[in-house]
């Protein structure tokens, strides 16, 4: 076999088409306060990359998020709103099932605990097929950090060299190449399979 032993795939804009609306729309309908202000509370507050960055535990995100929002939220309302910026692409899922069968298949995601606790119940498709599960919040790091890298490919086991990151963001895959693993921008499925074709993955 050639190529690199285990595939880190990031998850929004990757794994998932990435669907904000979708979130703001059902955290609006469970709080009454418009898309905008949600918006400025959680993201633009710095919330939410506090969350990403390991700031919180989960119970202490859903706390967090309910005193900025001013509203009390069921944790089950909140993990389903949490989940539906999150939209499966099947074209990419279809591609880490064809890795599988002789590599292993990773997510190395800058995410928080609340999509962390959506994942079995709301995107029930997603945790099988990716071990480790690696998110920034239980890393204590975001990408395209040292310490991101370093904790995520000690959580696989394996060294930089046999692995491979595959994210939207160029600076996420540079990170990773200045850190020796390999990096692909992902820009769509199809291209998706020439960059691993050119690092001996062929999956024809």
């Amino acid at each position: 076999m050639t190529g690199p032993d285990l595939i880190f795939f990031d998850l929004g804009s990757v794994v998932c088409r990435f669907r904000p609306e979708r979130r703001l729309t059902a955290l609006s309908a469970a709080t009454g306060l418009a898309g905008p202000e949600i918006h400025a509370r959680i993201w633009d507050s710095g919330l939410d990359a506090d969350m990403d960055g390991g700031r919180y535990t989960f119970e202490e995100a859903c706390r967090a998020v309910a005193d900025a929002l001013g509203r009390p939220i069921p944790r089950e309302t909140l993990l389903a709103a949490w989940a539906l910026a999150s939209e499966p692409d099947p074209d990419v899922l279809a591609v880490v099932d064809a890795l599988r069968g002789e590599r292993r298949t990773a997510m190395l995601s800058d995410n928080g605990p609340l999509l962390l606790a959506a994942l079995p119940r709301h995107l029930p498709e997603l945790a099988p097929r990716f071990d480790p599960l690696c998110f920034s919040s239980e890393l204590g790091a975001v990408k395209p950090t040292a310490a991101c890298f370093a904790h995520a490919l000690a959580r696989a086991g394996v060294g930089p060299e046999r692995a491979v990151l595959i994210d939207d963001l160029p600076e996420n895959a540079e990170g990773a190449r200045a850190h020796g693993l390999a990096g692909i921008v992902f820009t769509g499925a199809a291209d998706l399979r020439r960059e691993l074709a050119r690092l001996g993955i062929d999956l024809r």
